[in-house]
């Protein structure tokens, strides 16, 4: 067990109560209680004796005790009844917590100084305003409240600011979101399913790219035996060293030892053929997104897997069906679409079919547990969840790139209305011809209603080898060298969209039309999602709408937002655009029958 100990309320858009944020800079001073309570994060328990926030480690085995000794779980209780005996007898005196080396002195000698503390508040805030652009009230708030304590003293002020501001951040859209984020993690934790038979022990991972090194490395991590097969050798190193990177960084911060790394290191297993692959327990496929490939890859290695073994296919939008075709036993065949970078993104949304057995879908969530993720499970159907509704909200940031808005204010527009990415480096970050081969055949599959931008305008920048940032060139230009986020916009893919610049409407071309135009886009497709059967709950539609694609999460999702503005709210915009854009706009029935019921997804 590993403790961890700091003041996340941040995270639920509320402050630190209970005396936290008049309390916490006496213990650790001003700059890490700034630290603390902005970000949420939490220290680990030797950073924290450090900072001043706890007064004394215990090793939870104690001295000379095994994990197996029975003793071990009332050792802690043991050391804290003695504490506390002996600073009852007077053995023991309480620490003394006033600075004791000379940094601490002098820190707490200039925050007293108002210059001083000035400059420090006036910086954080500007780091907060550039992180969240204001869309928070949370850290403004608990900026506000410390400083309140810090002038007048806890007794004084800060404890009566620190109540009423908590109680004014309680009623805010934003905390309510959050909160709802934070209760959807937590149900997405859960195996739906119940626990599998069998659990799935050792993996198998077919292609050695980007997607398929990242989901061996997530499974390793874990202490999964990952046997990882590409078709050459030159790909498997490649593979094998984005493993070793990434367990390298985590040796480097600490998060493993050394020995832990190399022991996750010895979970991994690299090969060029099929012959490991009758020990695997679930196979998950993570080679180019083209159905014929699928069907091959799908049957050559059936022939080397026993027949309880799990096939699952990392596709963004190839229906899990008709890639089951090609299988002698469909109900052992799953979609498991993971996110990119795969270690760092939190969600994996899990496909079943019709046929897909119960047992299978226990075992592929189960998986993804165990690999940290917040699970979502939804039907099979082009594009599933999350692709089908990210589909039509880039081909309207298409038609906005072909109307004159640059990528630059897309970015700008789209990050203040609270998504994390700039829709243009969205663009870039999942690739232009990946985007073009999801256009298509989203477009063949909705037809009218996923239209927007002119199709022509990705296969022209792909034709151009401007693919994004794989390629060093899409909406921008990417280097090596280059530092921050502040890149140059590709002048030559500006140039080649001039030939297909289209005439923006002026009754809907102000910057809080472009921001609504693909907000209810994206939400009038999750509510489609739901009103057709390819989501079970709003909740899960809302944690993989924020947690897989960025739908800004102080808006707590499509369905929270609905909820939040009313469903006659979202009809309305959509109307309004629909007057101008046509079938693109037209609300669903279920938005339709809300606004008419005035009904909510929550209660």
């Amino acid at each position: 067990m590993k403790t961890g100990l700091g003041v996340p309320e941040v995270m639920l858009g509320l402050l630190p109560g209970g005396g936290g944020t008049q309390r916490l800079p006496k213990l650790t001073g001003l700059p890490n209680t700034l630290d603390m309570a902005l970000t949420g994060k939490t220290l680990k328990a030797k950073k924290a004796k450090s900072v001043g926030l706890v007064d004394m480690v215990v090793d939870a085995l104690g001295p000379g005790l095994e994990p197996a000794d029975v003793t071990t779980r009332n050792y802690l209780e043991t050391v804290a009844k003695q504490i506390a005996r002996d600073l009852g007898d007077g053995k023991m005196k309480l620490p003394d917590r006033k600075p004791k080396n000379m940094m601490k002195k002098i820190e707490k000698f200039a925050f007293g100084i108002p210059q001083v503390k000035d400059y420090v508040f006036k910086t954080a805030k500007g780091k907060v305003m550039k992180q969240t652009n204001g869309l928070y009230p949370a850290p403004l708030k608990i900026l506000e409240v410390i400083r309140e304590g810090v002038d007048k003293g806890a007794e004084k002020g800060g404890y009566a600011a620190e109540s009423k501001g908590f109680g004014e951040l309680t009623v805010t859209n934003e905390s309510k979101a959050l909160i709802g984020l934070f209760h959807g993690q937590t149900e997405c934790k859960k195996n739906k399913y119940g626990k599998p038979a069998k659990p799935s022990q050792t993996i198998g991972v077919l292609g050695a790219g980007l997607m398929g090194a990242g989901i061996a490395q997530v499974s390793v991590d874990k202490g999964m035996t990952t046997i990882l097969k590409d078709m050459n050798i030159d790909g498997i190193t490649r593979g094998v060293n984005q493993v070793q990177g990434g367990v390298d960084k985590a040796v480097k911060r600490k998060k493993l030892s050394k020995l832990e790394g190399e022991r996750t290191m010895a979970n991994l297993i690299a090969t060029t053929d099929y012959d490991r692959f009758k020990d695997v327990d679930m196979v998950i496929e993570a080679v180019f997104e083209d159905l014929s490939l699928k069907h091959k890859v799908v049957k050559e290695v059936e022939k080397h897997m026993r027949p309880d073994a799990i096939f699952a296919s990392n596709t963004s939008a190839l229906p899990i069906t008709e890639i089951a075709k090609a299988s002698v036993r469909p109900d052992k065949v799953i979609g498991m679409h993971y996110f990119s970078p795969v270690d760092k993104m939190q969600l994996l949304e899990i496909i079943t079919t019709d046929a897909t057995s119960k047992e299978t879908a226990a075992a592929a969530v189960d998986v993804g547990l165990r690999q940290g993720k917040v699970v979502i499970v939804v039907k099979d159907g082009p594009g599933f969840y999350t692709t089908r509704i990210l589909a039509p909200t880039l081909s309207e940031a298409i038609r906005m790139l072909q109307e004159g808005v640059g990528a630059k204010k897309l970015d700008s527009l789209t990050k203040a209305y609270g998504f994390p990415v700039g829709v243009a480096t969205l663009i870039d970050e999942v690739g232009i011809d990946v985007a073009t081969h999801v256009a298509e055949d989203l477009g063949k599959a909705y037809g009218e209603r996923f239209a927007g931008g002119n199709p022509e305008v990705l296969k022209s920048l792909v034709n151009a080898n401007m693919m994004g940032r794989k390629s060093g060139k899409g909406m921008y230009i990417y280097s090596a060298d280059q530092k921050g986020g502040d890149r140059p916009v590709n002048e030559e893919a500006e140039k080649l969209m001039k030939a297909f610049a289209l005439q923006p409407n002026a009754s809907v071309s102000e910057d809080i039309d472009i921001q609504q135009r693909l907000a209810v886009r994206f939400i009038n497709e999750s509510v489609m999602c739901l009103q057709d059967g390819i989501l079970d709950t709003a909740l899960e539609g809302d944690i993989g709408a924020v947690f897989g694609l960025g739908f800004p999460p102080n808006r707590g999702g499509p369905f929270r937002f609905v909820d939040s503005v009313g469903a006659q709210g979202v009809v309305d915009m959509l109307k309004k655009y629909e007057a101008v854009y046509g079938v693109a706009f037209t609300p669903c029935q279920m938005l339709l029958d809300m606004a008419k019921a005035g009904s909510k997804f929550y209660k």
